[in-house]
């Protein structure tokens, strides 16, 4: 009997998997096999994923009726978050839009349903990874997704920083994970702006129960955007403050160096500016080094 030909999103499930057990470490003892079949496991695979002595992974046929592999995509994306090398995303970006494409084949309204949900769950990602991207044109997207691209940058012109963490919310809303740096008291921020599970920084010399930051260390505010993972958003609302301290020039090479980190990372850079406190000159400035974009 000759034998039925997988359809694509399994051949891409299978790629992406091998890929996913070379990457894995402990190869030597063994402990990656361990580590694979844990994932296996967590992202309910493990009745249908095999894998041979040599390392062969397959499908079982037995398995292919009842195997949902749009929920399969969606935990694999929960479970490995920002953690995907370019390699082993690029495969699993391939998986991802076969099984949307198959999804949608055979029921479309059930499978925007799934992109969704998946939109509120983890947006950031499916941004940073590059899917949103590479949906077919005719998808609708919110509009945020076109604003908020992977490596952006958003000079942002207000006396208060209000539109800023009102952007920064709507991103939290579609699953971006959101860093903020203040200089307001953090529990005023989650408060007002309602920002209650992102990581806000004070900037400030107080000491307080606070993570805290001074403005003079710029060293540590770099590395921690640098520590910032892929898809997500950082805001900095007290530019002042830094400048003030660090001088204009200071300042500005400050955030021309974040925007590099930034691009890097695949994270999104806002920054909220009061033109009231900046002269013109310094203003034609922060438009000519920082490039971004403002709403």
């Amino acid at each position: 009997m000759e034998r039925t030909a997988e359809p694509p999103s399994i051949l891409a499930l299978k790629s992406f998997l091998h890929e996913l057990l070379l990457a894995l470490p402990g190869k030597e003892l063994g402990e990656n096999v361990i580590e694979f079949q844990r994932f296996l496991k967590n992202v309910g695979l493990g009745d249908a994923v095999s894998l041979g002595e040599k390392g062969n992974i397959s499908i079982e046929p037995s398995a292919l009726p009842s195997l949902n592999l749009p929920e399969a995509a969606r935990k694999i994306l929960l479970y490995l978050g920002d953690q995907m090398d370019p390699v082993l995303s690029e495969l699993y970006v391939k998986l991802f839009l076969e099984t949307y494409e198959e999804f949608r084949s055979s029921s479309e309204p059930a499978a925007n349903i799934w992109l969704g949900q998946l939109l509120r769950d983890c947006g950031g990602l499916l941004s940073g990874y590059g899917i949103i991207d590479r949906l077919p044109k005719n998808v609708k997207m919110p509009q945020l997704f076109q604003l908020m691209k992977p490596g952006s940058i958003h000079l942002r012109k207000e006396e208060k920083p209000a539109e800023s963490y009102a952007l920064v919310k709507e991103a939290v809303n579609y699953g971006f994970k959101a860093f903020c740096v203040t200089k307001l008291e953090p529990s005023k921020i989650r408060y007002r702006y309602g920002l209650k599970n992102s990581e806000i920084i004070w900037l400030t010399f107080k000491k307080a129960k606070e993570r805290t930051i001074t403005p003079d260390d710029l060293a540590g505010l770099g590395s921690f955007v640098s520590s910032v993972g892929l898809g997500s958003v950082v805001l900095f609302d007290c530019f002042q403050e830094i400048k003030v301290v660090n001088g204009f020039k200071g300042a500005l090479e400050f955030f021309r160096e974040l925007r590099t980190i930034c691009a890097k990372n695949k994270s999104i850079l806002v920054i909220s500016i009061n033109p009231m406190k900046l002269t013109e000159e310094q203003l034609s400035a922060l438009d000519q080094a920082l490039g971004g974009r403002e709403k």
